[in-house]
């Protein structure tokens, strides 16, 4: 990007009229008293605000000095190579210092130079949406507000000749209740100190976390529409566990007073992890594009694998149009817990449900599914019902015969026992405001990271008990988290049901049928599954799709990799998602709050990133320096391996720090 126009000062001054905020001379512009009984707070500029586009931020500080009093103008602008502005400097038009006799001041002219140091510095950013990069808001005179007021008030007293005032308050009452018939049809985010509330907490977290990120909407009356934020640690997390992503919009279709969204994935022992959160207006496609497009922008532009969500047209959408590529499916609790809802006023609800849930969750074929669906829909009369139509027709979106052959990080409900849980069960409910909600976000998310380090400690320094003898066994044992540990149990137990025969053998692939005793209901039952078997890549693959749907080898690929005698689980059928010895750095990422535990390492870490920083800032001056720092880390980094495993070695594996000193 070149550097055109570089710090070039403009001497186009912007007007506070926001009518027009370009065409205006400053002695043609007149400031406009508005909202004069508004008692609405309009939210000051703050670093990191993100608009789409430069004349959204000129419109912004435009309404924002209306409100203050004061006349901006253009002090700096740059441009590119392709002759866009990619920085631009928005200050008070006292700025800089009078020529000539500075001595002489006219009260009267409100655009005489004061050296006011107020104004918002304005970046283009990669993805085309401008970014403020600093502030400074206060002014070092009177705005022109506070005299205009007076003004006001001294001719209202003095003459009765007050056309001028009235039609502008007229037009402005006229403007206000437009954005109230807005508001009516949207929920209003930030009533009384809720609004406050949330602004104090994003520029809390900006200050402490360098890596917050947050995007706020604001309507054409610059009322806040939207916001989205997620801090540091929920971004690294996101590299480690983005693959899946949930969408949970339980407390904005439940009419909630919150009307949040939640990005929500699963850790390596399938706790839930979060990866930002959204306040909406409204549950339109177009409010969930916006929060989709700023999230994504908050990943660095890399989408998830698969996004689950409950079924929403609008969120449908939203993810077609900013997810193009990802698999998307709905949560299979979230419809099954709209069965009552929908038909409950049948005559055989119950038989209805019950018949439901067997063809949902125990069917085994896709033939077999249809020709029972259809069988319930004429039994029972439900031919017209159009939500059970729908849910047909889009079965492959949330049907677990039709969704297992992709992964989904076990966050697919395929079971009636399990039940998805929103991300901040037990710290919001119906009644929870905004300015609740965010002076307990700090306590929810600590209660999570938290258990994350318990299960943490728990798999480093303990070993959970085998059930077998097999070597297989041993292998996940030593690799996987606990939990994840006994979910592969659970295939280990249910592989002595199974009984293997040979379908056919071309002596490199061997296709297996694999016969299980299931219980279905109350009634046993035999199923019976296909696996192949490529003696050559050791490559074995279950149509039960357990492993690809939930990354976890299934009871029946075991049976068969014993059957043809391999001595070890190839790696490739154990996950690094699921390993409890894979250094994750989004753990010592420094948040508000963190495991009190880990504050120390934290600490050490920020101080030698510190360092690493200077060091590179020498040593990239040339390129000898920089090839010796290179050779000199590698080095270091050598020796500081084999002190740290000789350091684990030692200490107690109690969770606590080996107070160990380096001589």
């Amino acid at each position: 990007m070149g550097d055109k126009d570089s710090n070039t000062p403009l001497d186009v001054d912007y007007s506070v009229c926001e009518e027009n905020l370009t065409s205006h001379s400053p002695e043609e512009c007149k400031l406009e008293i508005h909202n004069l009984n508004d008692n609405d707070v309009f939210p000051a500029p703050q670093v990191g605000m993100v608009f789409s586009s430069e004349d959204e931020v000129r419109l912004y500080y435009a309404k924002f000095a209306n409100r203050q009093g004061f006349r901006f103008k253009t002090r700096t602008s740059k441009k590119g190579d392709d002759g866009r502005i990619n920085y631009f400097i928005l200050a008070c038009s006292r700025v800089g210092i009078s020529r000539g006799n500075r001595g002489m001041r006219n009260t009267s002219d409100s655009s005489r130079k004061e050296n006011c140091k107020a104004k918002i510095t304005v970046t283009l950013c990669e993805d085309g949406t401008f970014r403020i990069l600093t502030v400074v808001l206060s002014h070092n005179h009177e705005l022109l507000l506070h005299q205009t007021l007076k003004d006001i008030h001294i001719r209202r007293r003095r003459t009765s000749d007050l056309k001028d005032t009235e039609v502008s308050v007229k037009r402005t009452s006229e403007l206000n209740d437009c954005g109230n018939d807005l508001h009516k049809e949207r929920r209003l985010i930030g009533k009384g100190g809720d609004s406050e509330a949330l602004q104090k907490y994003l520029m809390r977290m900006q200050e402490k976390d360098s890596n917050f990120f947050y995007a706020i909407d604001w309507d054409d009356f610059f009322r806040v529409r939207n916001v989205f934020w997620a801090d540091g640690r929920s971004r690294a997390t996101y590299e480690s566990f983005g693959d899946v992503v949930t969408v949970d919009t339980t407390y904005l279709f439940n009419q909630y007073k919150v009307p949040l969204a939640t990005f929500v994935g699963v850790n390596h022992h399938g706790q839930p992890v979060l990866f930002g959160c959204g306040l909406l207006s409204c549950d339109d496609s177009e409010s969930f594009i916006w929060l989709f497009q700023s999230w994504l922008r908050c990943m660095s532009g890399v989408p998830p694998q698969g996004i689950i969500t409950d079924q929403c047209e609008a969120v449908q959408k939203a993810i077609e149009a900013v997810f193009p590529s990802t698999r998307h499916r709905w949560c299979l609790s979230c419809i099954m817990k709209k069965v009552p809802q929908k038909l409950h006023g049948y005559d055989k609800y119950k038989s209805i449900r019950d018949h439901l849930q067997n063809v949902v969750y125990d069917t085994l074929t896709t033939n077999e599914f249809e020709r029972n669906w259809k069988k319930i829909m004429e039994d029972f009369g439900l031919e017209d019902n159009k939500w059970l139509k729908e849910l047909f027709l889009e079965r492959h979106r949330w049907v677990p015969l039709f969704v297992k052959g992709d992964f989904w990080a076990g966050m697919s409900i395929n079971q009636r026992s399990e039940s998805m849980h929103a991300f901040f069960d037990g710290y919001a409910n119906h009644h929870t405001t905004l300015k609740q909600f965010v002076d307990h976000y700090d306590i929810a998310l600590q209660d999570k990271v938290e258990k994350e380090f318990v299960a943490d400690i728990h798999s480093s320094s303990s070993t959970q008990a085998c059930v077998t003898k097999s070597p297989f066994e041993r292998q996940f044992q030593s690799a996987y988290t606990h939990a994840k540990f006994l979910e592969v149990q659970d295939e280990f137990v249910g592989k002595a049901d199974c009984n293997v025969s040979v379908a056919s053998d071309n002596s490199s692939t061997c296709h297996y049928n694999v016969i299980e005793d299931v219980m279905i209901g109350n009634e046993p039952k035999e199923t019976v599954v296909e696996v192949t078997f490529d003696r050559a890549s050791c490559d074995v693959k279950c149509n039960c799709c357990l492993f690809e749907f939930k990354g976890i080898l299934c009871r029946h690929s075991l049976a068969i990799l014993s059957q043809e005698r391999v001595k070890e689980v190839p790696c490739k059928y154990i996950l690094n998602r699921w390993r409890k010895s894979v250094k994750r750095k989004y753990v010592y990422i420094k948040t508000s709050y963190g495991v009190q535990h880990l504050k120390p390492h934290i600490q050490r870490l920020e101080l030698l990133c510190n360092q690493f920083n200077s060091v590179a800032d020498f040593a990239a001056e040339f390129e000898e320096t920089s090839s010796l720092a290179e050779a000199t880390l590698c080095t270091l980094k050598e020796k500081l391996e084999a002190w740290a495993s000789h350091l684990r070695k030692s200490s107690k594996m109690d969770g606590e720090e080996a107070q160990v000193t380096l001589r």
